[in-house]
């Protein structure tokens, strides 16, 4: 059961169909609601879902701490080539490494990406590595 929830939250069209239907359900609190304030938190967690919605089409991510520390939307993109890896693996040393972020295997697109983030961070804090053997997220697709 846990490897298909595990299987579901990797699924970037399963998130979207819940992100859509969060945003229904959002809008129909909305619509149908008579009070004033639940209107407006209906409508601030719409917005929220859009945005999120908006972020998971655009395959973006941003390290989240970056984006507290220096309020700056720019500095805390994570950045990928045209091949969809990313480039900037130091943010995501920094975020486990500061025990903000618990990446695992769902997180990355391929298995190399994967390795190249283990490699990089020099530790397995998050578990990549199940079976201890020094190939991380073993059941993602290879990139090459």
């Amino acid at each position: 059961m846990k490897k298909k929830m595990n299987e579901m939250r990797g699924n970037k069209n399963v998130r979207l169909v819940v992100i859509l239907l969060l945003i229904v359900i959002l809008a129909g609190v909305w619509y149908f609601s008579d009070n004033k304030i639940v209107k407006n938190t209906a409508l601030v967690a719409g917005g929220i879902a859009v945005t999120a919605g908006a972020l998971e089409v655009a395959d973006t991510d941003f390290d989240l701490k970056t984006l507290f520390e220096t309020g700056s939307l720019k500095e805390s993109l994570l950045q990928r080539d045209e091949s969809g890896n990313l480039l900037n693996i130091g943010m995501i040393c920094d975020a486990q490494e500061a025990d903000y972020y618990d990446y695992n295997c769902s997180d990355f697109v391929t298995q190399e990406e994967a390795q190249r983030v283990y490699e990089q961070c020099g530790t397995d804090v998050n578990r990549l590595d199940g079976d201890k053997d020094g190939i991380v997220c073993e059941a993602l697709p290879s990139g090459a």
